[in-house]
């Protein structure tokens, strides 16, 4: 599609559907990407946006489709530098879509084999890089990474939202645990 291009819509809270349905009956390529969520005190998960309150949308500026996204019911804006709304790397949703089942649910961490040199993404241990020891079987299960901290190898779990690829650097097979 030329002069398409992915944009991220902000809904109001809860309405990434809604507004998925109404851009889809307008033929335009959306996506939502999806994450399994466990809420605290229930045995069973559910469906929930990766990004609450956030899409991807595929749209064009030269047949309007910003002005008409824009003032949808349920967007509350399309995001961009202040002044106008500003498109996406198509390779930031590709990378998102290739991690996606046919439902948009995204497999987070589950791809991650023992060995694998992964980089901490959040909290205090941010920006540090492990090994894999115990990997993931299901998104919200947790994951093992062996880090070295104080000269000292040192085992964390960790959600596995927590952890990315540190794709370059070998595999540390050395360190198994």
């Amino acid at each position: 599609m030329s002069g398409f291009a992915w944009y991220v819509v902000e809904s109001h809270p809860s309405r990434e559907d809604f507004v998925r349905d109404r851009m889809e009956e307008l033929g335009r390529d959306v996506f939502l990407p999806l994450v399994s969520e466990r809420r605290p005190g229930r045995r069973t998960s559910t469906l929930g946006p990766l990004f609450p309150g956030y899409l991807f949308a595929s749209l064009s500026e030269t047949e309007g489709d910003l002005p008409r996204v824009r003032w949808m019911h349920g967007v509350r804006s399309i995001l961009g530098n202040g002044e106008r709304p500003a498109p996406v790397e198509n390779e930031v949703v590709e990378t998102i879509r290739a991690r996606a089942d046919r439902k948009g649910k995204v497999n987070l961490g589950v791809g991650l084999r023992r060995g694998d040199r992964v980089r901490i993404l959040e909290g205090p241990l941010a920006g540090l890089v492990g090994v894999i020891t115990h990997p993931a079987t299901r998104p919200e299960h947790r994951v093992w990474v062996l880090l070295e901290l104080f000269r000292r190898a040192t085992r964390v779990e960790l959600r596995t939202s927590a952890v990315g690829s540190f794709a370059g650097c070998g595999s540390l097979a050395t360190h198994r645990a």
